[in-house]
């Protein structure tokens, strides 16, 4: 990789670590780590979204949210679940925001993957 780029990659990862999102994501999971009971419920809850938005089966999409819907809800009754996955949703769209923008830049032609990979 050219050194400007390595140089470029490692400050950025830094200002990741030192943003805002980040920093707030870091402390709602350090609060969530004290309750194991609380921990294992945002995990499970977590796993059934990743599974939904990633899985190959045919399964009722709308059944599915509703039920993750209903699921959330509950979890977020709990300020400190709320918290956690708030600043995660958060982090994740900083994320996913600074992936669109460096993908923006190439010209790697994506389209022929829309099937396989959300654009």
């Amino acid at each position: 990789m050219d050194k400007k780029v390595e140089e470029c990659t490692r400050a950025l990862i830094e200002a990741v670590r030192n943003s805002e999102e980040y920093q707030t994501f870091e402390k709602s999971k350090i609060k969530v780590e004290e309750y194991p009971e609380l921990k294992r419920q945002t995990q499970v809850f977590r796993r059934r979204v990743f599974l939904m938005q990633n899985s190959d089966e045919s399964i009722d999409l709308l059944d599915e949210m509703n039920r993750l819907f209903a699921a959330r809800n509950e979890l977020y009754q709990n300020a400190i679940i709320a918290e956690y996955l708030t600043a995660e949703l958060r982090l994740c769209r900083m994320l996913q925001k600074i992936s669109m923008e460096v993908v923006g830049v190439t010209d790697i032609e994506l389209e022929s993957f829309e099937d396989v990979i959300p654009i």
